[in-house]
């Protein structure tokens, strides 16, 4: 059977289940809870078949399955095929649980008796309550006091039986909807890929995507979204400002750029023209100065005399070296002087045209479909399957896990980190492409910003960058001159926001005073969420919108606008701690740096 499931737990040391809800997800209403761990155990170990339950957020609820299995005389494995008594786990290096499977009998492969613990949150990476608002459930995330009293036996109130029902019913239905679909892998990310796999024909994907030999060596020219704030308005207030964000950034340029494909070509030097390796990658040494009125596009990772995520102006007397895509190449030279260029060596790839059409033709259809029929559930699956694709053919060969064991001095489950092993790759050249593509789209809109807005108003009107959303001071009218503008398009900009005030301290950090609705802002008030960022400003209802990385959710009520600086401290964080039990998330002060 396959089930969703959910623990409530005390919030003090030593951590408890005081409450467990399970669903099946073929059939949501069918729910069964108990008050302890024990219970669900039990539960298990009784049952004639093996089951599958997904929890949302195994890295907490796992604690607590791990702690169990220690103390009864379970013991882990890394041996594929487990025996009785035995289990298993698959923990990314980062603590990024992925599943635990435990043997309860061991009586052949017919007889075989098991439960796997697995992340629903690596399939639908929302809270349960956006899982229920995005999917248009016909419920709705409830509410309970999680820090009351609850000894060990406590009886359920109906309340919390309804909370732990909708909660894990939500879960259940959102699931269902992947199921139906046959996305039943791991993770989303897994879930597309297949689905591409499968679209795109399995010997067809081999044939035009195959192991790359050099992955280590292509890898060095693969790089994240562009992510930029202005130096001219850091820690600075301004006014008046709109946001635009790209419509389906990445499937986008998946679909109307030239992506490579093919054995790639190593080529010495210089890359010179060849219409049947259009694209490349080029490694090269130089040093470079910012043009006047440039955004620098260059970051150095690896490099000791450089900031990683600083993006430079120049590269001082040090001479660089760099493997960049023809793509990023190109801007490269548009946007900086180059001296003492020295051409490597790199590597050349066939091109086409129409590598994911009939993929992203697929989900857009279903998008569309969706929500012309308002089926809220399959237009958000629609939208996960399009932006989860992209990441999958840059995943990384080497891997290290993390094996737990348990310190019976403290009780408490622990951590190594197991060897490192490699795994094939996919193909990376399409991953470097595709973020390289990104990158421009989202580059060459911001330098655009900023050239209308000096040369048309003398002065430099573009704030910020973040992937695929531009944040700028330049009038809506002027921006819609220079960028293609569309609410729906893919590819195209759309105008996604306005906000009365805005702050913007550095990267990933800045608040703005949106422009909402008279509906919003009544949802919003009536939200105990949101209601303190809810304000009023010269008769225009606004919302506070808060981007912080690091800052919990928790914090967010506490933020205001004469409060949101450097240097601030928030309540509100949630800060996981392994204890005896399983775990408890400590609320400490979050403090913007």
């Amino acid at each position: 059977m396959i089930l969703t499931a959910d623990f409530e737990t005390t919030t003090e040391a030593p951590a408890r289940v005081w409450a467990i809800g399970l669903c099946e997800i073929a059939n949501p209403d069918i729910f069964i809870y108990g008050n302890s761990i024990d219970w669900l155990f039990d539960w298990l170990i009784n049952s004639e078949e093996s089951h599958t339950l997904y929890f949302h957020n195994l890295r907490f609820d796992g604690q607590f399955i791990l702690f169990y299995l220690f103390t009864h005389g379970y013991e882990w494995t890394d041996e594929k095929n487990l025996k009785q008594g035995q289990f298993k786990t698959l923990i990314s290096d980062m603590g990024m649980f992925y599943s635990i499977t435990v043997c309860f009998e061991d009586g052949g492969k017919d007889d075989k008796k098991e439960v796997t613990f697995l992340d629903s949150l690596k399939i639908l990476n929302f809270s349960v309550k956006q899982i229920a608002k995005g999917f248009g459930l016909p419920i709705m995330k409830g509410e309970i006091d999680y820090k009351a009293e609850r000894p060990v036996g406590h009886i359920l109130t109906q309340e919390e039986v309804d909370y732990l029902r909708n909660d894990v019913q939500i879960v259940a239905m959102a699931l269902a909807v992947l199921f139906k679909q046959g996305l039943k892998k791991m993770t989303a990310g897994s879930n597309a890929f297949h689905d591409f796999k499968t679209t795109f024909g399995k010997k067809h994907f081999e044939k035009m995507f195959p192991i790359p030999e050099n992955d280590k060596e292509i890898r060095k020219a693969y790089k994240g979204g562009f992510t930029y704030l202005n130096p001219a308005f850091a820690e600075k207030e301004v006014f008046d400002g709109h946001v635009f964000d790209v419509n389906s950034l990445y499937p986008s340029v998946m679909y109307f750029k030239m992506m490579p494909f093919g054995v790639p070509v190593r080529f010495t030097g210089r890359y010179e023209d060849d219409k049947l390796y259009p694209l490349y990658v080029q490694r090269i040494k130089c040093q470079f100065e910012l043009k006047p009125g440039k955004i620098p596009t260059i970051q150095l990772k690896g490099n000791l005399a450089f900031i990683p995520t600083q993006y430079l102006s120049d590269s001082g007397d040090e001479i660089v070296e760099m493997t960049l895509t023809n793509v990023d190449l190109k801007l490269f030279f548009e946007q900086y002087e180059v001296y003492n260029i020295e051409y490597l060596d790199g590597f050349k790839f066939m091109g086409a045209y129409d590598l994911f059409k009939d993929y992203i033709d697929k989900w857009t259809a279903v998008k569309i479909g969706s929500t012309k029929t308002k089926n809220a559930a399959m237009r958000s699956l629609a939208k996960l399957m399009l932006n989860s694709l992209y990441g999958k053919f840059s995943l990384n060969p080497k891997v290290q896990s993390k094996v737990p064991y348990f310190d019976r001095v403290n009780k408490v489950v622990k951590y190594k980190l197991g060897p490192e092993e490699e795994r094939e790759p996919i193909y990376i050249p399409v991953g470097a492409f595709i973020t390289a593509y990104a990158r421009e789209v989202t580059i060459r809109a911001s330098q655009a910003i900023k050239d209308l807005s000096i040369k048309k108003y003398g002065k430099d009107m573009y704030i910020y960058s973040d992937t695929d959303s531009i944040h700028t001071l330049l009038p809506v009218e002027d921006v819609e001159t220079i960028i293609e503008t569309s609410d729906t398009e893919l590819g195209k900009w759309a105008h996604e926001s306005d906000f009365v005030a805005g702050k913007f301290l550095h990267q990933k950090c800045y608040c703005e005073a949106e422009i909402v609705s008279d509906e919003e802002y009544e949802s919003l008030l009536a939200d105990e969420e949101t209601r303190s960022r809810c304000t009023i400003f010269d008769g225009v209802k606004t919302f506070l919108k808060v981007t912080c990385a690091g800052m919990s959710s928790g914090c967010y009520k506490y933020v205001t606008w004469e409060n949101f600086r450097t240097g601030e401290a928030f309540k509100g964080k949630l800060l996981h701690n392994n204890v005896e039990g399983g775990a408890i998330l400590k609320e400490v002060d979050f403090t913007i740096k």
